[in-house]
């Protein structure tokens, strides 16, 4: 763009004046030299050089800076062709002329066709200009033309072209050619800096950064836009000044109208229009580019939020697989279901405008196709995932709607046929019943289950399983008394017979349960029906009992234990509780761990099935027995320190309360007790109520382990009871029996110990015998006992009968010289404790059988004695049956007896072999050392044949087995009540 400006041609006209030089401005106004706009005939722009007598004024630089400018007047294409320069000089000397000459020869910026020079007219400038022309014409690098008058210049101008003073009719003012001049330069000075705007501004938004964030985005084509429209109004208005600039040079009134002028604003004006149109272009094509980028990172910023909520979405309907196990419970799914597929269409929707968007976006020249559509796939594909789970979900929870329906009126058609069977209803009602059972479904038990079980889920297959056995039951028992009914409709009435008023008396209650009894017996097909119902039942209250007793467990734990573990509690605890929860809980943890994630488990899925239940019992007999023994064992130091906390202490009273308990700790730390009491109750009435087979078998092992497991819990609780021990409990093994006898004792050695019978409570350990004396029960209704003697099992001897009464035995020590006569309550009692005493005494003999036993008998071949010890400390004793061993005369009534230490007897010294051609079993293992020995499996009979010495015997053993020598020690003669000695100094003796 073509600039016209004052400050540019005082910038190009520089000199070597100072700052005292005079602008473009003050030497336009002296008119040294014109641009009138004037041309040649040859379209050459023309420069005149008016006589004003001044010419002399102007410096070398001023002229410089003048020349510039005026030869910047023309346009450019004008300028290129050349000027034609006319010199007026009529009224001055010829001098001036030359030195104007010399000025043009020395500067001119811009090509010189021709210089036409007016000579001075008086006759004596006149005469010189003659005869100098001549002589310097040729010292020019342009043409110079002389002419003596202003005519001979029309041959190369037309007079329109020319001032007036020099014989022209071309109007010219100098003050409005300044006027224009300026207002010119102001136009051309406002659209250089509206161009410079332009340029910076599209510089600045080629080289932005269209950012990743569509807020960043927006943000900048907003602050882009604002700009656009300012630089647009800046144009606007220079459009303005400059239309209105050439409204004022083109007006008609105005004494000079100036074509150069009026060509440079319309070419200014045009180039404004040009600069204008290419600014929009680049505008558009930018704001385009940024608003696709704007809608391509809005689409992938939804896209990320669509994702993440759908995915969200997924994963919840996902983690939707509870269906319910009550009616209720499933209308609660539903509305969950209901509510979720509704926020779930919501974010459908929106993600399905994004797709939309993508499409749309896809259309644009401007966009990568590849990237959105994969993108738009992906939220189709999830979409179609959501809208299939929630479907399915959906269709999941109608059918467990329609199957909880089934259920519950399956239940009341059950309640309603129970009801029935309970009273006087005939075969029309039966009828009823069965014909109501059609209304969900049931024809047939058989299909009805599988109906059931078509819709059932892991959840809910216990349950539809109990529902189909009830239905089950229910049928069977109405389908007979039905067939029970048709039987007495078809069978023809009986003869009334006439009865005497005297015989005609009310029955006894004997004959009324006779009746009872009859009207059963009638009914025996429904017997097992019955049986199933009731142990349906049992079932029902062992599980619900069950889970409820998990709920107590752990609200103990985390109400209680938790709570007093927690390190911000610890200043709240009463002293003696800190650090000491392990103690007054016990394990009580590890019970509710077993419970929660074992045992109520296995019940869960095996419920179904009474003889998978017994199963559970007794595969859990082991878990049970140390748990609840460790439990149990516990509960002394648990309620010594619970005595010095009592439940009123207000740490406990804040956990009761938020726990919503009734009843203080003390009560709920006994529940592990009562539920080991419970379950052997529950199995009582299962027994009770079962089938004999494989049921029962496996019901009766379930009772026998946990009565096992009570008795452990009973002795505890009465071990714990226990005051005044000077011996450490835990260190004489398990405690076998505890129970309450007359006791007489009688030592030779300490008369003090008198022959009046007094009560003792009894406790028979591993290791030890207790005799206590019952003390009366406590406030609390609890039982306590005083220790008064006890005696090693290592040490004792045994007489099973006491003549003059059955239920009568002794034990005693150290060759008699302590003997205490125990009387039981009943036979079967001290048959149980004779028993138990034995057994101990053989598990003591086989802890020193074995190796040892083989190399005394090869290398000494002495009478081996039984013995008993406890060098294997803290083994448990592994039960055995009770066994008869040998007998030998311990005292003056040859009764059966057993004896840890006889050295001090003068009536054992003899043993007594029993007869030739006896009976003989086995009571260990024993494997032959050489060819005339036989090896022995505990329980195998064998007949004695030889009675040898040292202890050994030859026998045949039963089946042909064979025969040969074996020790005495293990044989026993059978059905015969014998006795033995056993030492541990005999031992070591030999």
């Amino acid at each position: 763009m073509q600039c016209f400006g004052f400050r540019e041609a005082e910038c190009d006209g520089c000199g070597s004046e100072g700052d005292e030089a005079r602008n473009v401005g003050e030497l336009l106004l002296p008119q040294y030299a014109l641009a009138t706009g004037g041309l040649a005939k040859d379209h050459r722009p023309l420069i005149t050089f008016p006589d004003n007598n001044n010419f002399h004024l102007i410096t070398a630089s001023e002229y410089r800076r003048l020349l510039l400018y005026l030869t910047s007047v023309p346009s450019i294409l004008e300028a290129d062709m050349g000027f034609h320069i006319i010199v007026d000089r009529r009224k001055d000397r010829w001098n001036s002329v030359k030195t104007v000459l010399l000025r043009i020869s020395e500067f001119f910026p811009g090509i010189i066709h021709a210089v036409y020079v007016l000579r001075p007219s008086s006759f004596l400038q006149k005469a010189l200009s003659e005869v100098s022309s001549k002589l310097f014409k040729e010292e020019f690098r342009f043409k110079v033309l002389v002419c003596s008058t202003v005519d001979e210049l029309y041959e190369h101008f037309e007079r329109s072209q020319l001032t007036p003073d020099l014989g022209g009719e071309l109007q010219y003012s100098h003050s409005e050619w300044i006027q224009q001049r300026i207002a010119l330069e102001k136009f051309s000075t406002l659209m250089k800096e509206t161009s410079t705007k332009l340029d910076d501004f599209m510089h600045e938004i080629v080289d932005c950064d269209m950012g990743n964030d569509p807020t960043q985005t927006k943000e900048l084509l907003d602050c882009q836009g604002t700009r656009y429209k300012a630089l647009k109004s800046e144009l606007s208005i220079a459009t303005t000044q400059g239309e209105d600039l050439l409204t004022q040079v083109r007006k008609p009134n105005l004494t000079y109208n100036i074509i150069s002028h009026v060509a440079a604003v319309e070419r200014l004006l045009v180039q404004l229009e040009e600069t204008e149109k290419q600014f929009d272009n680049f505008w558009q094509k930018h704001s385009t580019k940024l608003n696709h980028w704007l809608k391509f990172r809005t689409f992938l910023l939804n896209f990320k939020q669509m994702q993440a909520t759908l995915d969200h979405h997924l994963k919840a309907a996902c983690d939707m697989t509870e269906v319910g196990e009550t009616a209720s419970r499933v209308e609660s799914l539903i509305q969950e279901a209901h509510n979720f597929e509704k926020l779930c269409n919501c974010d459908l929707d929106t993600a399905s405008s994004v797709i939309d968007d993508g499409d749309k976006l896809m259309q644009d020249p401007l966009s990568s196709v590849d990237h959105i559509e994969s993108k738009c796939e992906e939220l189709r594909r999830t979409s179609a995932l959501l809208i299939d789970k929630i479907q399915k979900r959906n269709l999941l929870l109608t059918k467990a709607r329609e199957l909880m329906d089934r259920i519950d009126k399956a239940n009341e058609w059950c309640a309603t046929g129970v009801e029935l069977l309970a009273g006087e209803g005939g075969l029309l009602a039966v009828d009823k019943l069965l014909e109501d059972a059609q209304s969900f479904g049931l024809t047939a038990p058989e299909q009805f289950r599988d109906m059931l079980m078509q819709s059932a889920t892991q959840e809910t297959r216990a349950l539809v399983t109990q529902v189909a056995q009830r239905v089950e039951d229910v049928w069977l028992m109405v389908s007979v008394k039905r067939a029970s009914l048709q039987r007495a409709a078809a069978r023809p009435a009986r003869p009334v017979q006439s009865v005497p008023p005297q015989s005609a008396a009310l029955p006894t209650p004997a004959n009324q349960q006779m009746e009872t009894s009859g009207g059963s017996e009638s009914s025996g097909g429904d017997d097992s029906d019955v049986r199933r119902s009731r142990r349906g039942h049992v079932l029902a209250e062992l599980m619900q009992t069950e889970k409820v007793y998990v709920q107590e467990l752990g609200s103990i734990l985390s109400g209680y234990k938790e709570e007093i573990e927690k390190p911000e509690n610890q200043h709240l605890l009463p002293p003696t509780l800190v650090g000491q929860a392990d103690v007054l809980f016990g394990n009580l943890h590890e019970l509710f761990t077993f419970h929660q994630d074992v045992f109520l488990k296995d019940l869960e899925r095996c419920i179904s099935a009474t003889e998978l239940v017994a199963l559970c019992f007794v595969e859990k007999r082991e878990t049970f027995f140390r748990l609840y023994s460790y439990y149990c064992q516990n509960i002394p130091r648990s309620e010594r320190l619970r005595e010095t906390l009592v439940d009123t202490h207000l740490f406990l009273q804040a956990c009761q309360l938020r726990l919503g308990h009734k009843l203080p700790l003390a009560a709920y730390l006994l529940k592990p007790v009562q539920r080991i009491t419970k379950y052997q109750l529950l199995l009582k009435d299962l027994l009770r109520y079962s089938e004999c087979g494989s049921m029962t078998t496996g019901l009766q092992q379930a009772l026998d382990c946990m009565l096992v497991v009570l008795k452990c819990v009973n002795d505890s609780m009465h071990q714990i009871a226990i005051t005044g021990v000077p011996v450490d409990l835990s260190q004489q093994g398990e405690l076998l029996m505890q129970g309450s006898f007359l006791v007489v004792s009688e030592n030779k050695r300490d008369l003090r110990l008198r022959i009046r019978p007094r009560r003792r409570h009894i406790f028979l350990y591993e290791k030890a015998m207790l005799f206590c004396k019952p003390a009366t029960k406590n406030s609390h209704n609890k039982a306590t006992y005083h220790f008064k003697h006890d005696l090693l099992m290592s040490q004792i001897g045994l007489t099973e009968s006491v003549k003059g009464d059955l239920r009568k035995f002794e034990v005693w020590r150290q060759g008699r010289c302590e003997v205490h006569t125990i009387t039981a309550p009943t036979v079967e009692v001290k048959r149980a404790w004779v028993e138990r005493i034995k057994r101990v005494l053989l598990d003591q003999l086989k802890e020193l059988k074995g190796e040892r036993v083989r190399q005394y008998g090869l290398q000494h071949h002495r009478t081996l004695i039984q013995t008993s010890s406890w060098e294997v400390s803290g083994a448990q004793p592994r039960p055995q049956p009770p066994a008869a061993p040998r007998t030998g005369s311990c005292d003056a009534h040859d009764e059966p007896c057993w004896s840890t230490d006889p050295s001090d007897d003068d009536d054992d010294d003899v043993e007594h072999a029993p007869a030739v051609g006896c009976g003989l079993v086995a009571l260990s293992d024993y494997t032959a050392v050489g060819p005339s020995e036989v090896s022995l499996r505990e329980g195998q009979h064998a007949e004695l044949l030889k009675v040898g010495c040292a202890g050994w015997w030859y026998v045949r053993l039963a089946g042909g087995q064979g025969e040969g020598w074996a020790p005495a020690a293990y044989l026993d003669q059978r059905k015969t009540s014998r006795s033995s000695s056993r030492s541990h100094d005999r031992l070591h003796e030999h």
